[in-house]
């Protein structure tokens, strides 16, 4: 059985190897047993156990009777809070697709990356792929910098102490919007607009992405997404509410 990939990036590593554990139960397709737990891990036993009985107990897992270990009920409470949030805001998310024949993307912070939880692709030829699924770090992607310059510095520096992001949290502050430029070997690259989606209680609850190819993004393209981005992000916290 293969080792799981380990983070390189800081923070508890009890919390990582516990985050671990639960994607590749999600990945297996029967029960797991400690010691298959231990192994996809590479710990000793004693602590794939440890970790076990901790999520058993918040219910994140549930242990079967013939033995071993499935996703308990916390995981699929978790998992349809993300199903709602897609079923609230994709109106909206095709509305923001519709106006800038961009692709879009809806966001959500998990620790030190965002999770791109649905997208919606341009119709154009050349064109970004859609995202739906995938985690990025969250300080190079704009949909991640619009989340993180809602948080204290103190916490921004504890998760990414070696970035500096104080120019581009300013950005957010002064705009309304991060912006993230990636590029590849080929520099086929694309510019990304993102802003936070707020709870009614006003802390960010998603984050909405614009991505344009380089080739296509001039200062004009520029202004219509983020005047959308921004607009859409708007009423997309009016319906959280």
């Amino acid at each position: 059985m293969p080792t799981l990939p380990q983070s390189t990036q800081p923070g508890a590593q009890t919390l990582d190897r516990g985050l671990q554990l639960l994607e590749f139960i999600a990945m297996t397709s029967g029960p797991v047993t400690v010691a298959e737990a231990a192994a996809a891990l590479g710990v000793h036993r004693t602590i794939a156990h440890r970790l076990v009985a901790t999520l058993t107990a918040r219910g994140y897992l549930y242990r079967e009777p013939g033995g071993g270990y499935r996703l308990g009920g916390t995981c699929l409470t978790l998992a349809a809070a993300v199903a709602d949030l897609r079923t609230i805001l994709r109106p909206a998310l095709e509305e923001l697709a519709r106006e800038t024949d961009e692709t879009v993307g809806l966001a959500v912070l998990r620790g030190t990356e965002v999770v791109f939880v649905d997208s919606v692709e341009s119709t154009r030829s050349l064109r970004v792929a859609g995202r739906t699924g995938q985690r990025l770090p969250a300080h190079q992607t704009a949909a991640g910098i619009a989340w993180l310059a809602e948080l204290p510095a103190d916490r921004r520096y504890e998760l990414f102490p070696d970035a500096d992001l104080d120019r581009a949290v300013a950005t957010v502050r002064r705009h309304g919007y991060a912006h993230a430029t990636n590029e590849d070997a080929d520099d086929q690259g694309f510019g990304s607009f993102g802003a936070v989606v707020r709870s009614p209680a006003g802390e960010p609850r998603a984050a909405v992405s614009v991505a344009i190819p380089l080739a296509r993004l001039t200062p004009a393209t520029r202004q219509t997404a983020t005047k959308a981005l921004t607009r859409i992000a708007a009423a997309m916290s009016v319906r959280l509410a």
